[in-house]
């Protein structure tokens, strides 16, 4: 894989990137004030150095470029049929720039359950899935994968407390994975625990969300830390918005609110370029409505654009920074699908047909190696 730095420069500067195992300059490129990026490196230790136009360094630093991200996704167990309910431990993927039909990874969950929260580390490869039910059982099994490798999920650990239709966040390479909300045995649930992705063990305490509910959806801007977690059900949908800072342990806060009060929408981010995607769900029936939010921003969601089926309980997840998010499978009662969709996340557009899940199913949790 590919390698990146990426950082903060207080003024408009030319950045040089310096690969110290030669000398040799890999990238130098004019950048605004404030975040910059550069990929396709080479692994190693980078020099930085921020040029001002007067051609004084404004800012300089050693640097250990990171693992870019990637571009597969991960659709992970589900449920097909909505009067007799058959639980399923598969796991499919795609890749994620490449419109294609989705294929089976070659190995499979732990435990055959739906709505499980699923999270990753990005570039680093590893996926886990939290939590999740069947009819009459929730689980506090946390799985984990190797994203790029066919292989059955092996066990990380557990939650504090067994529950179904919690939602995840993650931040990336930064390595933390939250989970939130969902149904214990007493009811709705407000808790949010975290777990350390590249670190097998429990899950330990994070803090709460504003308001306890299950069927909740969410998402993160990746290395930037910001947790968004919208939608829900409590005794009736919701439309609040939460945020957290991923690394900051500490109750949620309200961020806004969804353009329609539902559950069970299937969203992601483009990352580090701050837009985040709500796509489908169940408000008073199945809805094709996609919402956005900048997710550095405080503010109500506004909409995007539409799904190209009204459906709920569906599994996304995107390659960040590519732009392109992934919307697959899904349900609207009694029919299960298996379309995926796909749409630039920069860009206001409908959906479009990515190819086919191997099966119809809802209800799935999915994550990428992005």
């Amino acid at each position: 894989m590919p390698y990146k730095i990426s950082g903060t420069i207080n003024e408009a500067a030319d950045i040089i990137v310096i690969n110290q195992s030669d000398w040799s300059v890999e990238s130098c490129d004019s950048c605004p004030q404030g975040y910059y990026s550069f990929s396709t490196l080479a692994s190693g230790t980078k020099a930085i150095i921020g040029r001002a136009s007067d051609g004084y360094a404004v800012g300089y630093g050693n640097v250990l470029a990171q693992l870019c991200s990637g571009d597969r996704g991960i659709f992970a167990g589900g449920v097909t049929s909505y009067t007799s309910p058959v639980e399923h431990n598969s796991i499919e993927y795609i890749t994620i720039s490449t419109l294609a039909n989705a294929t089976d990874l070659g190995g499979d969950l732990t435990v055959k359950r739906w709505n499980a929260a699923g999270g990753s580390n990005g570039g680093y490869d590893r996926g886990v899935f939290s939590g999740g039910g069947i009819v009459g059982t929730r689980y506090d099994v946390i799985d984990y994968i190797s994203i790029l490798t066919s292989a059955n999920a092996q066990d990380f650990g557990n939650l504090a407390a067994a529950r179904s239709y919690p939602s995840g966040a993650d931040n990336g390479i930064n390595n933390r994975a939250v989970v939130a909300g969902g149904e214990t045995a007493s009811g709705n649930t407000n808790v949010i625990d975290y777990i350390t992705i590249s670190t097998i063990g429990n899950a330990n305490n994070f803090g709460d969300l504003t308001i306890a509910r299950r069927i909740l959806n969410g998402t993160s801007n990746d290395t930037s830390n910001r947790g968004i977690f919208a939608g829900g059900y409590t005794t009736g949908n919701v439309n609040t918005i939460d945020y957290i800072t991923i690394t900051s342990l500490g109750d949620a806060s309200n961020f806004g609110d969804l353009t329609v009060a539902r559950r069970s929408a299937g969203t992601t981010s483009n990352g580090t370029n701050g837009r985040g995607i709500f796509g489908g769900g169940l408000g008073g029936s199945d809805v094709n409505t996609i919402d956005y939010i900048t997710i550095t921003s405080i503010g109500d969601a506004s909409d995007f654009a539409d799904l190209t089926v009204a459906r709920s309980a569906v599994g996304a997840m995107s390659n960040k920074t590519g732009d392109r998010a992934i919307f697959g499978g899904g349900g609207s009662n009694p029919t299960d699908y298996n379309v995926i969709d796909y749409i630039t996340i920069s860009s206001l557009a409908n959906a479009q047909d990515f190819g086919d899940l191997t099966y119809a199913h809802r209800n799935i949790s999915s994550c990428s190696n992005a």
